[in-house]
Order: C-alpha cells, then structure tokens, then sequence
C-alpha cells in the first residue's frame, strides 16, 4: 500500500491532475463544438453577415471538433500506454470519453430547445 501511495505521489509531482483536467476540458470543448455544429445544421439561417449558410457552418464546426476530439483522445490513449494496465485503462478512458462527450451534446441541445 505505501509503494501504490508513493507512486501516486510521484505521479502528482509530475502534473498528473493538471493533464487530467486539461484533458478534460479539452473533450468537453470538442463535445460543446460539435454540439454547436449540429444545432447549426437543424437551423436555417445566414451566419456571418450572410456570407455563409448554417449548413456550411454546421459541417466546418463539426469536421473540426471531430478533428480536435481525435487529437485529445489519442494524447490521452498515448499518455495511458506508458503506464502498467495501459489496456484497461485505455478502453475505460475511451468509453468515458464517448459518454462524457455524448451527454454534453444532449444537454446543449435541450438547453437549445427550451
């Protein structure tokens, strides 16, 4: 038990929360991007003094917070395969990720629909 307690230690002298919360934060502007996105893509409106349509607007926003939400997700699966059960805790990152990133985007949209 004291070695697990000094590994934790060490791994919070190595910024370990600080990458947690960054990753964390990461995901859930990526989810709020694509959440944008898509409501972009339901409304049907000009944006940007009428120089694009929402549908364009939509798909850019979502290209790009699929894009970004990629990049988060490998930098987290890299940072977990360095570590001992890298495997589990990769696929419990990954389904974390996919139910955090899913929930955030229902939330905007019933936030959108009130």
């Amino acid at each position: 038990m004291r070695n697990l307690w000094s590994k934790y230690l060490a791994m919070l002298d190595a910024d370990l929360s600080a990458k947690i919360f960054d990753n964390i934060k990461n995901l859930l502007v990526c989810a709020l991007l694509f959440a944008a996105g898509t409501d972009a893509l339901r409304g049907d409106h000009q944006l940007f003094m009428g120089l694009w349509g929402s549908r364009l607007a939509g798909w850019g926003l979502i290209i790009v917070s699929a894009i970004l939400l990629l990049l988060n997700i490998s930098d987290g699966l890299n940072r977990l395969a360095k570590m001992r059960h890298h495997v589990v805790l990769q696929i419990i990152l990954f389904l974390l990720y996919l139910i955090l990133a899913v929930r955030v985007v229902e939330i905007v949209w019933s936030f959108r629909s009130v």
